[in-house]
């Protein structure tokens, strides 16, 4: 749990993200922000209540061999804060309608998916679904987000690729006349942009799989899964305010904004409780509530190739782990590191072959040695930060000519 000096800090943090809010030109849409951190700071020990009675807690794998490795735990608090965004948004609407209406669509639809996802994450958490369902629901969670999108659909064509679709001459060579029902390339294009049309669809459908899984399999140690998700939802927020200081995608930022300076102020809160010592467990109802949050915002706010950028770490973690997801070597319910008693430090956990365990976590202990459980997640964090500081440099750097079409 957060410390009598951190909490005041973590406050101050999130007074800091909604400023940007200030942009969107009226000082009352700064109200739901701040309320999201007090209402859930308040709620959750009252909700744990709850849920211990019910028998909704856990224990901390990661203290076997301790005093408090009996200790319950409750389980599944990402509720709150998912319940507290999806309450303070609705009850924002009329404010929203009178200050920007081009949002309203593409709110509701971004409200009924997220509380789609809440719903399969809290239920995650009580019938424990198997990876087939957790795969397929989020593909239909997305096709609100889909139905609503008004953005480009078009990319720009690979360098190696271009001679598939323009002759030298800039003319569309007989391929692309063939695929153009599918495909679309434009004839004399100086930018070489190509329309994917229906597959874009597929792209934000399988971005909506990935964003909400991607956390998910990234975990299991006090604070990893929202300190994750807050150094990401700073990082989109620090893009927007770009985006809008240079007057580009002010419409689609804006929304994005909007959004995250909610879901930072319900996830700083939450911080509080599930730093290390954690006093409450996330469970995989937040895992699914802030993945689909980045979804909503990447693709409403017109900049999903970019929010890959701030996923850096969790597209590791996911390719690092598929020979185990796919039980190409074998794969325990459970690949979290290992707690030494002796040492009281973290150590890499191994399969019953003895092969290590395909997590980030497990390599990062394996190239830094044996750490306590906060030093760990402090690492981990300290690595997001500098995979989105690599992330700027792609997007503002030399591949900015890459994204402009997000812009569109």
């Amino acid at each position: 749990m957060a410390s009598p000096l951190q909490r005041p800090l973590l406050l101050l943090l999130h007074v800091v993200t909604i400023l940007p809010l200030l942009f969107l030109g009226d000082w009352r849409l700064l109200v739901p922000p701040l309320l999201s951190y007090v209402v859930t700071y308040t709620t959750i020990p009252f909700i744990s209540e709850f849920l211990l009675k019910a028998n909704m807690f856990g224990l901390d794998i990661g203290k076997r061999g301790t005093p408090t490795e009996s200790k319950k735990i409750p389980e599944a608090l990402g509720i709150v804060p998912g319940t507290t965004l999806i309450l303070l948004l609705c009850l924002s609407l009329p404010l929203l309608i009178t200050t920007h209406p081009s949002l309203l669509l593409p709110t509701l639809s971004s409200l009924f998916t997220i509380l789609f996802m809440l719903f399969l994450g809290f239920t995650d958490d009580v019938l424990e679904w198997p990876w087939r369902v957790k795969l397929f629901l989020p593909a239909i969670s997305s096709i609100p987000l889909i139905c609503v999108y008004e953005g480009s659909t078009s990319v720009l064509c690979p360098v190696q690729l271009k001679g598939i679709f323009w002759r030298e001459d800039g003319e569309l060579t007989a391929f692309s006349d063939t695929i153009s029902g599918l495909i679309t390339a434009y004839p004399n294009s100086p930018t070489h942009l190509i329309n994917i049309k229906y597959f874009y669809y597929i792209y934000m459908s399988l971005l909506s799989i990935f964003t909400t899984n991607s956390i998910n399999i990234y975990a299991g140690i006090n604070g990893l899964e929202v300190g994750q998700s807050i150094v990401i939802g700073g990082s989109i927020l620090v893009h927007n305010v770009l985006s809008v200081g240079k007057g580009v995608n002010v419409e689609g930022s804006f929304f994005s904004l909007w959004f995250l300076s909610v879901f930072l102020g319900a996830s700083l809160a939450l911080c509080c409780y599930n730093w290390y010592p954690a006093k409450v467990f996330v469970g995989d109802t937040y895992c699914y509530f802030s993945g689909v949050i980045f979804a909503v915002v990447g693709i409403h706010g017109h900049f999903s190739k970019t929010l890959l950028l701030f996923l850096i770490p969790q597209v590791l973690n996911f390719l690092l782990s598929i020979p185990q997801l796919l039980k190409i070597v074998p794969c325990p319910r459970h690949r979290l590191p290992k707690y030494v008693v002796e040492t009281g430090l973290m150590t890499v956990s191994r399969r019953e072959d003895g092969g290590m365990n395909l997590t980030l976590i497990n390599v990062a202990l394996w190239v830094c040695g044996d750490m306590k459980e906060e030093h760990l997640t402090a690492l981990l964090l300290v690595v997001q930060v500098a995979f989105s500081g690599v992330g700027f440099a792609i997007r503002y750097g030399g591949g900015s000519g890459l994204f402009f079409n997000e812009e569109l």
